[in-house]
């Protein structure tokens, strides 16, 4: 795996987390008193859908340091 496709991919999660973030955000606009509000299937889905996205995330960028790291070492030993 390369980091332009981890760079893809946290661009990926980023644009769905803005998403859900977006939706939540439309619930929050139609009712403004925060008791009123229903707990929907769309709310709940926006909710829980981020946790992936989030994790997908940090994967992706521990991946882009490991590979820095690896090349860090490989330019070491030849050096």
């Amino acid at each position: 795996m390369t980091i332009n496709n981890n760079l893809n991919a946290m661009l990926a999660s980023e644009l769905q987390v803005g998403q859900l973030a977006t939706n939540l955000a439309q619930v929050s606009n139609i009712v403004a008193d925060p008791q009123l509000q229903e707990v929907t299937a769309d709310l709940i889905d926006s909710i829980v859908g981020q946790i992936p996205e989030v994790i997908s995330y940090e994967a992706n960028a521990q991946s882009i340091k490991t590979q820095n790291a690896v090349s860090d070492m490989l330019l070491n030993i030849k050096a």
